[in-house]
């Protein structure tokens, strides 16, 4: 099979010549002359192929469920485990149809002074991209990437981040507002707005650097000092935050809602349903966003109430429960996503005004230099998150104002311990003792709903919030354990270790392990293990 890089000249000629969606794609081209092919359609290429891949079967099938956002039964990803064909589908559909596009603007537009702003537009783009992917695979091909070598080189995941922070530096200082700009119906993400662009730019670099600070805290130090010196050049407003939506018709409608709404019955068995853990994050806290998120179960023992469903209802080796709840429950017995996320014309979020918030919180609570407290930023993030979905002030007011939420405070489960615990009284999203750090990963995480990417990375990146592990992974990897923390990375694609095996290699030793899914990229911390289990 040839490597992917081989692929780009079969995906230009027939994905670039595509009838593009009217909400995503709208195409300057004349199908017989493929040299005249603009910018315009090239961004919403990138950008209908980037949310289709992280918001599509991706999300449903891997990373909703690295992230403890969601639950289902079966499947070999949901179940901590790989599965060959599909891992070959999501390298190949990042690199050829997310980012090759992008790669053909600048091919084709760099130093060109008519096209600087779209160019600067397609690397922030670009940038985005490569930073889910370094968070996915841990080395990977970048600068010798869409060359068309098939030998591309892999670079370390530190050197990656610091040419990914340098790319959107460069990228958003070298935006003149009055200049060139993309038509609104050509920029899916900001209808040609120069300024959102850079915004959202800078928040990236922000979000990078807060990423990699566990292992490159002087870094971080730097490009934190560097954005927040101008903080006005951040998202600052949920009118800034970086999204885009799918579209009404079947052409172009969002993966969630084909699969959870149209194919429901034929997929009843495998259906994404809420979380036991978010649900433990959420109802014991009344948090109004709850009713947002999902919906009560229609039918079963819980109908009428906010349930969850854990990961599976195998037990942790040695405990025995008579009484399992979830033993005899199928997935329509519990909780589904809200209609606000199974929309056929959902949005997908990239960064929000609402992670802008929590980042600068985080930053202001390291003293790492901030404008306002991170109580103020922790406050303005989570009413940015409850005010997104018309939710009252007096919700809000009640909400901020709940013991363990309110910044710096605690909850008393005095009698109520159960609520906060999963249903085998191993995990709690009680806040019992001081914690500030943990209350802005808690609603980063709960205010990032369905951004699954972002919060498996968070996770991953804090490892602060207590979810159980599977007590049912499929392969084997629950090992001599019988159970398996959620994966760090996925493993690489069978068609690299088939063409660019050398290389491969090489990235393997860069990864400073084996290429498993439990092997711990860079900028994560050490799994947090469960004091409950051996």
């Amino acid at each position: 099979m040839k490597n992917i890089n081989k692929m780009v000249l079969i995906f230009f000629m027939t994905v670039a010549f595509t009838a593009c969606k009217k909400e995503l794609n709208e195409a300057n081209i004349n199908p017989n002359n493929p040299e005249t092919v603009d910018p315009e359609f090239l961004l919403n290429t990138s950008v209908l192929n980037t949310i289709n891949l992280f918001g599509g079967a991706m999300r449903r099938e891997t990373l909703s469920h690295y992230s403890n956002y969601v639950s289902v039964g079966g499947g070999q990803l949901p179940r901590y485990y790989t599965f060959a064909a599909t891992i070959n589908g999501y390298w190949t559909s990042a690199y050829v149809g997310c980012l090759q596009p992008l790669h053909q603007i600048q091919l084709k537009y760099a130093g060109d002074p008519i096209y600087n702003n779209r160019v600067a537009i397609a690397k922030i783009m670009e940038s985005y991209i490569y930073s889910n992917l370094v968070a996915i695979w841990g080395p990977i091909p970048k600068s010798a990437a869409l060359t068309g070598d098939p030998y591309a080189a892999y670079q370390s995941e530190e050197e990656i981040y610091i040419a990914l922070l340098n790319d959107l530096k460069s990228a958003a200082n070298s935006i003149n507002l009055s200049g060139d700009t993309y038509k609104a119906s050509a920029d899916a993400v900001y209808a040609g707005d120069l300024n959102k662009w850079r915004k959202f730019a800078h928040t990236l670099r922000l979000r990078l650097a807060v990423r990699i600070s566990g292992v490159a805290e002087s870094k971080t130090r730097e490009v934190v000092a560097d954005v927040l010196s101008n903080e006005a050049n951040t998202i600052a407003s949920q009118t800034e935050t970086a999204k885009t939506n799918w579209g009404t018709t079947s052409s172009n409608w969002s993966y969630l809602y084909q699969y959870n709404i149209l194919q429901a019955a034929a997929n009843a068995a495998s259906l994404n349903v809420i979380s036991e853990s978010l649900v433990q994050h959420m109802l014991p806290y009344n948090d109004p966003r709850l009713a947002i998120y999902a919906k009560p179960a229609s039918q079963g023992p819980y109908k009428g109430q906010f349930y969850g469903q854990p990961k599976t209802t195998s037990l942790p080796p040695g405990l025995s429960l008579p009484n399992n709840p979830h033993a005899s429950l199928g997935q329509m017995d519990y909780s589904m996503i809200g209609d606000y996320f199974t929309r056929p014309d959902a949005e997908y979020v990239f960064l929000s005004y609402e992670e802008s918030c929590f980042l600068k919180a985080e930053v202001a609570l390291k003293g790492w230099g901030a404008g306002k407290t991170a109580e103020q930023y922790y406050n303005e993030g989570v009413t940015a998150s409850l005010s997104k979905y018309n939710l009252p002030q007096q919700s809000i007011t009640n909400y901020l104002n709940q013991p363990g939420i309110k910044f710096n405070t605690v909850v008393d489960v005095t009698g109520r311990e159960k609520n906060f615990q999963d249903y085998l009284g191993i995990t709690s999203s009680a806040i019992t003792t001081i914690n500030p750090f943990r209350q802005i990963v808690m609603q980063t995480w709960i205010a990032g709903f369905y951004n699954a990417m972002d919060a498996w990375t968070l996770i991953r990146r804090s490892q602060v919030l207590e979810f159980p592990p599977h007590f049912n992974p499929d392969g084997g990897e629950g090992g001599s354990l019988g159970y398996a923390y959620i994966p760090q990375r996925l493993n690489y694609p069978g068609i690299e270790y088939q063409v660019n095996t050398a290389e491969l290699n090489k990235a393997v030793v860069k990864l400073g392990g084996v290429d498993a899914l439990q092997t711990k990229l860079w900028f994560a911390l050490p799994t947090l293990k469960n004091p409950f289990l051996k």
